[in-house]
């Protein structure tokens, strides 16, 4: 015989983890409440039977001591007559086996009893009962003491036995004796009271199965919900699945409610996480283009001061003004490099804020474009804008927008051949200024447009046409964080840049400032 592996028997463990749960709480919770109802309605319909039937008893039985005592003489010169009492007993007890006789003096002391010695197991009763009784004070029942049993107390029928006005003693008679009670013991046994109990038991155990069910329907959406969260705690993040229950946010029921307001953190706990992923991803891309990026620039710059060094001697100063020169601008590039990446990163930083001021744009672009001026004219292009109107006012930061027209134009000249032209044109509408920046440069292939807004990204058109072998050696020195930097201070200003582009018909960048 051969056994499956695979197979898998609950262990206690999870024996003991159900038993844990909400809904088995709640089962064993309204099992234990059942019970102790169960049980404390029988008690009480038994003592309510009870009462009621000793209430009945002692109804229909309240004068039979007063009709013997009546009806049978039972004094004989003024005393008690025990021929006479014997023989009213022994008639009683034939006519209603269930009734138990006794004398009792006026001091409580039975002096007389139907049964024999061995039964009788006290010979004093008490006589408030008895008194209660006579007056016709207090509600039916009323108890008292049972001379068979030495604690037990029995409805009963009493009245007095005078002579000549004289209190003689009562005539004490017990309801319901021995007799009686085992009468009861074989009616308990009947078929009847068994079949009342069951259909009682049944009731309680069909009130219990429905109030289970409407348990189980109740706490479903919660076992859901926790079933929810072990799935999203087991699988976590990476391999992106997410909790696939449907929850209404605008039910009534609260577990909804929860529901929803958990989907929503773990999407947003998602968002985050895949955020910090991807700066975890970019920050290693990064440094992987940084340390290439110094790389170059550092050997370029360690070996022509190493190369100076060796042939100071014996090379002109033209040569050595040469070597050093090329060394000297390999160390502005890495300045420049480092101060981008700073700039970079504070512009990425979450907090990051800009105060922003009515600046006149058309001013602002003007003095750029005369800052950059001796750039442009040394390959002969023109740079212009239009309009030159001091009234175009815009709310921005004005010293992150001077970088923005700084790269742009540096970016344009950098691709634009002798003789081009450069213009940025601004244009107010809808309570908004469209500034443009075009050149009729190189332009950039289409498959590359995607891409030109990412940090160190370097297109294929690095170089415009007709530019000199020493201008291309410097050119090529261009880290690639222009536009990343241009694209973040245009979102920080409420607005994106775009960017269209025909191979050798030239570049146009544009975006969109608050107009004042």
């Amino acid at each position: 015989m051969t056994v499956n592996s695979f197979s898998k028997e609950p262990s206690s463990g999870e024996d003991r983890t159900w038993f844990k749960s909400f809904y088995s709480k709640l089962v064993l919770g309204l099992l234990l409440s059942f019970s102790i109802i169960a049980l404390m309605l029988t008690l009480l319909v038994q003592q309510l039977t009870k009462n009621y039937q000793s209430e009945v008893e002692q109804k229909l039985h309240l004068e039979l001591a007063e009709h013997i005592v009546h009806d049978d003489s039972l004094l004989k010169d003024g005393k008690i007559d025990q021929a006479a009492l014997e023989h009213t007993f022994h008639s009683m007890m034939i006519l209603g086996p269930s009734f138990e006789f006794y004398v009792v003096n006026p001091n409580g002391t039975v002096t007389t009893y139907s049964a024999v010695d061995e039964k009788i197991k006290r010979m004093q009763v008490d006589l408030k009962p008895i008194n209660q009784f006579l007056r016709g004070e207090g509600g039916l029942p009323i108890l008292g003491d049972d001379p068979r049993s030495p604690y037990k107390k029995k409805i009963f029928s009493v009245a007095e036995i005078k002579h000549n006005g004289v209190l003689q003693g009562y005539l004490y008679i017990i309801i319901g004796g021995e007799v009686y009670d085992s009468v009861v013991d074989l009616l308990q046994e009947s078929h009847i009271i068994k079949l009342s109990f069951w259909g009682f038991a049944a009731t309680l155990f069909f009130s219990l199965i429905v109030v289970l069910l409407l348990f189980a329907m109740l706490t479903r959406p919660l076992r859901r919900l926790a079933m929810d969260m072990r799935l999203f705690r087991s699988e976590g993040f990476e391999k992106g699945n997410m909790p696939d229950s449907k929850w209404n946010e605008t039910s009534a029921d609260e577990i909804h409610r929860l529901g929803s307001t958990f989907n929503e953190m773990a999407g947003e706990l998602k968002k985050q996480y895949e955020k910090v992923r991807t700066t975890d991803e970019l920050r290693r891309e990064l440094i992987s283009y940084v340390s290439h990026d110094l790389r170059t620039p550092l050997a370029s710059l360690q070996g022509y001061l190493e190369t100076w060094q060796l042939k100071q001697k014996s090379i002109s100063s033209e040569e050595s003004a040469k070597l050093i020169q090329v060394a000297v601008d390999n160390a502005q590039h890495i300045s420049r490099l480092v101060e981008q990446l700073f700039e970079l990163a504070h512009l990425d930083a979450e907090n990051m804020s800009l105060t922003l001021e009515p600046v006149s744009i058309a001013e602002l672009a003007y003095d750029v474009t005369q800052k950059l001026q001796l750039e442009a004219s040394n390959k002969n292009i023109t740079l212009n804008v239009e309009p030159k109107d001091p009234s175009l006012m815009a709310m921005v930061n004005i010293e992150k927008i001077e970088r923005v027209f700084t790269n742009l134009l540096e970016n344009a000249i950098r691709h634009t051949s002798a003789g081009g032209q450069i213009v940025i044109h601004m244009l107010p509408k809808d309570e908004q200024l469209n500034v443009t920046v075009q050149d009729d440069g190189c332009g950039i292939n289409e498959r590359e447009l995607p891409h030109i807004f990412e940090a160190h990204y370097r297109g294929s058109n690095q170089e415009s046409k007709g530019q000199s072998a020493s201008h291309s050696k410097v050119k090529r020195l261009h880290s690639g964080l222009g536009l990343a930097i241009t694209k973040r201070i245009v979102e920080l200003h409420g607005s994106e840049i775009t960017v269209a582009s025909q191979v050798d018909r030239g570049t146009c960048f544009s975006f969109y400032l608050k107009s004042v």
